[in-house]
């Protein structure tokens, strides 16, 4: 049953970078705010065999113009749901592997704190997530549900390298669903605009997977009130030496 575990983990894993790849965008968006108290966001995106979506509500705890912008409490909330399938054998001596679908769904809340640097800014969060999986057929084998309650850990960073360019950071670990993710962005802002695009670097995984990602991104693309962003690239199993093409879009309000 230990191989089945396995199989079920690593497609968990698969769909951690689309879920929070929202923390990234979130922070590019937050350094250029202007006087606004609330941000929300909603997204989706794709691996190999995998899809998922999310939306978020971001509320700086602080009084006043530019909230984003200064020191203070913050709060976030997620709403997050996936959709993969995977092949398991459901019993010992089954001769062949059977397609399990699987479609899994979570709600979040995470209280942190934020603080204006000379260059950037630092934040970070603790929260509890609650999440749920569905399996047709049923696999018994399957580690998916065995950790409902998570605790998330969150620190994400933005510094200013020059006067265009800005280098971001996001480091998140999820105690008792055992989820690390680790990513960094280079912003090239080729305007005076939200624009800004670059490459990224992700290395995430848990007890059972591990995936380097390897793409580029463009975000702060204005279409009325909203801002749009997408990511496209390569990702790596590294357990599994396979490689896929992943990405996502995200989209944003600030009111």
């Amino acid at each position: 049953m230990g191989a089945i575990q396995s199989n079920a983990a690593r497609l968990t894993g698969g769909l951690v970078f689309i879920t929070t790849t929202v923390g990234m965008t979130l922070t590019n968006h937050v350094i250029s705010a202007q006087a606004r108290e609330t941000l929300l966001l909603a997204g989706g995106g794709f691996a190999q065999g995998s899809f998922s979506q999310y939306t978020g509500i971001i509320i700086p705890l602080v009084n006043g113009e530019n909230a984003f912008l200064q020191d203070g409490p913050i709060l976030r909330f997620w709403q997050k749901s996936y959709g993969f399938s995977y092949k398991a054998e459901l019993t010992p001596n089954s001769p062949a592997k059977t397609r399990i679908n699987a479609f899994g769904a979570s709600l979040t809340g995470e209280l942190g704190y934020q603080k204006k640097l000379s260059r950037g800014q630092l934040a970070g969060y603790l929260g509890l997530t609650f999440r749920q999986f569905r399996l047709s057929p049923k696999d018994p084998g399957a580690d998916l549900g065995q950790n409902p309650i998570g605790v998330p850990l969150t620190l994400d960073g933005t510094w200013s390298v020059f006067d265009k360019v800005s280098v971001s950071s996001n480091l998140s670990y999820t105690v008792f669903q055992k989820d690390y993710w680790a990513q960094m962005k280079i912003a090239y802002r080729p305007t005076s605009s939200t624009l800004s695009l670059g490459p990224e670097v992700v290395v995430q995984g848990g007890s059972e997977y591990q995936y380097l990602r390897l793409g580029a991104f463009v975000s702060g693309i204005k279409l009325g009130k909203f801002h749009l962003g997408f990511n496209l690239g390569l990702r790596d199993d590294l357990r599994e030496n396979q490689q896929s093409l992943y990405g996502d879009f995200n989209l944003s309000l600030f009111y």
